[in-house]
């Protein structure tokens, strides 16, 4: 629908309203109490009939409407005084907030009583149009062009074989950016802007043109090839999506010859990721690859095969299935497993990397059975060190069914070991602790009384940590231990509940410094401790503040070693540390060195 055809309905429905309601009419004689006035041409003077006029005040309140007689005359006799912002309209005239406002958030307060002379701008038109160009010269075809007012549609055309577009019966009284859409992706606006902010806005006059043309700055090519890496034959209808670079382009797939043509990039350097719909091939990158001005450059990945695994669950007596239960592919070497996984009465998991070693680590939710590591042997077992460690080859296909034992429970109270108050913000767990809060599989963090339960584990010995994130008490394991390797195992017993109370003792420190290259994010850096002798996570991850000091809890008495990270790679801290409950270790300076 037209703006033309808009406005008529609105001052239509505007009289239509305001005769069925007879809230007020057309304008008498001035009143010292309200607001009246007169609405006229701008050009011509001559008073303009069934405008539309709404007031309210700035907070929404005191709306009212009416409309102007034959002879442009309105009022509002029974308002009272205040500052109000008026809104008038007419059939063929350019809408306005007083005084000569576009938006209501522009307008100016009228302050009540008062006469107004409202001057309405006829509607005129005047057109836009330009020709787009590459930076040689050349003309662009098919670039997608909008007419944009106030960050809305007005309307679009695209261009011609000669770069050419054109838009006619552009209002005047308003100003336009126009947005440039290319084949490729990149939009740009009126002066090359690369968005609608930076974009200067435009005016037209009326009966005249006013041109807008854009130079689309130096582009290039990229082609990335996708090939088998054993047989070096092209993979067809490999996905390539942008990861970054200076333009987002459109997920492009693979040809007959293994080859995705990302044509007219905005030079640069670029990276992607890549996938296979059909799941034949792990995800894949690309880059970095810089994109130079008229030139095709291009990259060749190597796809190896991925690794599909399906988990079936069945009771390990009856061999029935077993629906609803959670796998998680934990860690070879640590134990921390959270809550992720998938669930369901099976699982699969596609487009998994070879080469990947993996663990699994099974959680029923079915309320009969027990949560379970998978051994070597194919049985249950709740010592993730018995757990099979799986290293699949590219494209094997893994199927494993998990038998599941009936389920039992480990409850009890953490107390503070000095004082006997109970510790909250302790989420133990029968796998590993985490590097920050939060409940782990089948159990929940404690409140204020420190009462805790882990509920379904499988009826087997295991050793559980409760880690703390509250800053004051040591992390610990079951026996009171400092590690997993000192724990004592908890055997649980199907459909039974066992007891375990745990003492807490002061938590030992980690404090130090971090240095990074200037420029660099010091409060971006991650600082990780994990037990020397088991690899568990030993502490809370600290957060670095911005004049780089840190201070790390949860430690118990264990020889720890410290890692941080540098870009996406883990380095370690090339001493390792002894801690000890309620004791400080001090002056650890990590320096992070330039990439």
């Amino acid at each position: 629908m037209t703006r033309k055809a808009l406005r008529i309905l609105g001052a239509v429905a505007v009289a239509t309203m305001v005769a069925i309601t007879g809230l007020t009419g057309p304008a008498g004689a001035a009143s010292s109490a309200g607001l009246d006035g007169v609405v006229v041409d701008k050009v011509t003077g001559a008073p303009v009939s069934g405008a539309g006029i709404v007031i309210q005040q700035q907070d929404g309140s005191g709306w009212n409407f009416t409309n102007s007689d034959s002879q442009g005359r309105f009022a509002f006799p029974d308002t009272a005084a205040g500052q109000y912002i008026v809104q008038v309209m007419a059939n063929g005239y350019v809408e306005q907030w007083l005084n000569g406002h576009q938006n209501q958030w522009e307008a100016d307060p009228i302050t009540v009583p008062a006469t107004l002379r409202v001057p309405l701008m006829p509607i005129q038109y005047g057109s836009v149009a330009g020709r787009v160009v590459s930076s040689t010269g050349a003309a662009i075809a098919n670039v997608n062009v909008q007419l944009r007012r106030g960050s809305n549609w007005v309307a679009d055309t695209g261009t011609d074989s000669k770069g050419r577009y054109r838009f006619d019966q552009v209002e005047t009284g308003s100003t336009y950016t126009v947005q440039f859409t290319f084949p490729s992706g990149q939009v740009l606006f009126n002066g090359g802007a690369n968005s609608e902010y930076e974009a200067t806005p435009l005016t037209v006059s009326a009966t005249e043109t006013t041109q807008v043309n854009l130079t689309r700055p130096p582009v290039g090519h990229l082609t990335v090839r996708a090939l088998d890496a054993v047989t070096r034959k092209p993979v067809v209808n490999f996905c390539w999506y942008p990861q970054d670079g200076p333009l987002n382009f459109h997920t492009t797939c693979t040809d007959d010859t293994g080859r995705a043509r990302l044509r007219d990039l905005p030079i640069g350097t670029y990276r992607g990721g890549g996938y296979d719909p059909n799941k034949v091939y792990a995800n894949a990158l690309f880059g970095p690859t810089q994109v130079v001005e008229g030139k095709t450059v291009s990259t060749t990945v190597l796809l190896v095969k991925s690794v599909h695994l399906r988990v079936d669950f069945v009771d390990a007596v009856t061999g029935d299935p077993v629906d609803g239960a959670c796998v998680t592919l934990a860690h070879p070497v640590r134990a921390d497993v959270g809550q992720s996984g998938q669930c369901g009465s099976s699982v699969e998991y596609d487009s998994l990397f070879a080469g990947e070693a993996f663990r699994l680590f099974v959680a029923p939710y079915d309320g009969t059975h027990g949560a379970q590591w998978v051994s070597t042997t194919g049985i249950g077992t709740g010592d993730p060190a018995a757990a099979r460690v799986f290293r699949p080859a590219a494209g094997e296909q893994v199927q494993v069914t998990v038998k599941l034992d009936a389920g039992g429970t480990v409850t009890g109270v953490i107390k503070d070991a000095a004082t006997g108050n109970g510790v909250r913000s302790v989420c133990p767990t029968a796998t590993a602790p985490p590097s920050s809060y939060g409940p782990s599989a089948n159990s929940y963090c404690t409140d204020d009384d420190g009462r805790y339960s882990i509920t379904m584990l499988g009826p087997y010995e295991w050793k559980l940590a409760f880690p703390t994130y509250g800053g004051q008490h040591a992390w610990t394991w079951s026996g009171d231990a400092p590690n997993r390797a000192s724990a004592t195992p908890v055997r649980v017993i199907a459909g039974q509940s066992t007891t375990l109370d745990v003492s807490l003792v002061a938590t030992g420190t980690i404090s130090g410094t971090v240095t990074v290259p200037a420029g660099q994010c010091v409060t971006c850096v991650t600082i990780q401790a994990v037990d020397a002798s088991t690899g568990d996570y030993a502490g809370v991850n600290p957060r670095v503040r911005a004049d780089g000091t840190f201070t790390m809890t949860g430690l118990n008495s264990q020889e720890i070693r410290l890692y941080y990270n540098v870009g996406d790679d883990l380095v370690e801290y090339p001493t390792r540390l002894r801690t000890k409950a309620g004791e400080a270790v001090t002056g650890v300076a990590i320096v992070v060195p330039a990439a």
